[in-house]
């Protein structure tokens, strides 16, 4: 319920506004930033800062402003994405991943979807 509730509130206050432009940046809305450990690969803990932002997109194809591996999350809508030149579509409740040097360009398809992306990086 909470994620409906935010999925809502980022669609009404990023997403709205959006749907009447076509060349306007794109701009999140932060969900989450913090920070916190995980697990390392040899098994130590490790510091990280995690970032969630919620993305209203409308339009014309964009680009997602990201760099860096990150996890993609589809809230509402319908989009495909380009990631180094492959094209994917996706549904509500879809989960990809971008691989670090890699940009994605998104194209909603219908009037306007919510993305939230997720980027962990070391400390």
């Amino acid at each position: 319920m909470t994620k409906c509730v935010a999925a809502m509130t980022a669609l009404l206050a990023i997403a709205v506004p959006l749907a009447g432009t076509t060349a306007q940046a794109l701009s999140p809305t932060p969900m989450f930033e913090g920070n916190t450990t995980m697990p390392a690969k040899d098994g130590a803990t490790q510091a990280v800062h995690v970032v969630v932002q919620s993305w209203g997109i409308a339009g014309q194809e964009r680009e997602i402003p990201l760099r860096g591996f990150y996890v993609a999350h589809l809230l509402s809508g319908q989009v495909s994405s380009k990631i180094d030149g492959q094209t994917t579509g996706h549904l509500p409740g879809d989960y990809w991943t971008v691989k670090a040097g890699a940009t994605m360009q998104v194209k909603v398809i219908g009037e306007v979807a919510v993305l939230e992306t997720t980027v962990v990086v070391n400390k």
